[in-house]
């Protein structure tokens, strides 16, 4: 079987706006696949595409190997959570279920399954209207799980959740490849929240990839900076540009990201040698939250949705 979702050299513009540019993506089978990128990258856009509710301008999106475009069946094999549950409040968890099993023709065993899945047995008794909000999202989980899915797209699904109900939601995602035999399509604006669950993911921004790979390999791109006090600051960042990306300054305090083949000892006796003294010298590496804001700049809100 070929990848849940391929997507090759995609566009979508509307109007002169262009939401996706040239993306490519794959997805691997019974992974949770990280979809990343600050509001307004056009990852809302991307799941619009490989829903079958928008088209490209150009490219192709193929799901399972099927072309989207030729194949429009495929969809039934994917389940979706975008934004909130749609969720009748004056009835029961179960009877909520009860009535999409109704519509998609299942038997009354696909309920019991999904409950078990999500953790709401003991509540599919209760009133909707008396579940926490994150009750709400694990029943719209089990609504999107019904059918036995072979793809479930998540967009932002612990947006709004108190920090228990994101933890609830966070350790059901993690679970979902294993228990349901299912690829998650996850995306969210919040590295801190799909590093802990995703085993692959790709950055995009202003409807560009920026990275695709394993969070381990993302880890690699961590580049190391130099932190040094120093009693000529301004000189000192006239030694040092060329030699330096990154060069910040607070104070009497530089921060530097140094060249290849340029380490903090040779940069601390350079400094020293032009007669700059050297009060504090700390080596620290980038974390994953910088990595991610350098692929994705300060400031992505134009262009895509």
């Amino acid at each position: 079987m070929g990848p849940p979702i391929r997507i090759q050299q995609v566009w979508k513009s509307y109007g002169s706006v262009e939401a996706v540019r040239g993306l490519d993506l794959t997805v691997p089978p019974q992974s949770v696949f990280g979809f990343l990128g600050p509001n307004g990258a056009g990852k809302s856009t991307t799941i619009g595409l490989i829903l079958g509710l928008l088209r490209p301008t150009r490219g192709t999106i193929a799901l399972f190997d099927q072309d989207l475009d030729n194949n429009r069946s495929v969809l039934g094999r994917i389940g979706s959570l975008v934004e909130s549950p749609s969720l009748y409040p004056h009835l029961t968890g179960r009877e909520n279920l009860e009535v999409h099993r109704r519509l998609l023709g299942l038997s009354t065993r696909a309920i019991e399954d999904v409950l078990e899945n999500v953790g709401l047995m003991s509540a599919s008794s209760r009133l909707v209207r008396q579940y926490s909000f994150g009750m709400k999202q694990r029943l719209g989980l089990a609504q999107a799980l019904l059918g036995g899915p072979e793809l479930l797209l998540l967009d932002e699904p612990t947006n709004g959740l108190d920090p228990a109900g994101i933890y609830e939601v966070r350790a059901l995602i993690r679970d979902l490849p294993r228990r349901c035999g299912v690829t998650v399509f996850l995306s969210s604006h919040l590295l801190s929240e799909v590093e802990q669950v995703a085993t692959d993911l790709a950055i995009v921004s202003k409807g560009e990839l920026k990275f695709s790979g394993t969070t381990a390999e993302l880890r690699t791109r961590s580049k190391q900076a130099v932190v040094l006090k120093v009693d000529q600051p301004q000189r000192a960042i006239e030694l040092l540009v060329g030699l330096c990306r990154d060069l910040r300054r607070e104070g009497d305090q530089l921060s530097v990201a140094p060249e290849d083949g340029i380490d903090a000892a040779r940069l601390n006796a350079m400094l020293v040698g032009a007669g700059i003294r050297v009060s504090h010298l700390m080596t620290q590496h980038m974390t994953l939250e910088d990595v991610f804001l350098e692929l994705t700049g300060p400031a992505n809100a134009g262009g895509a949705v």
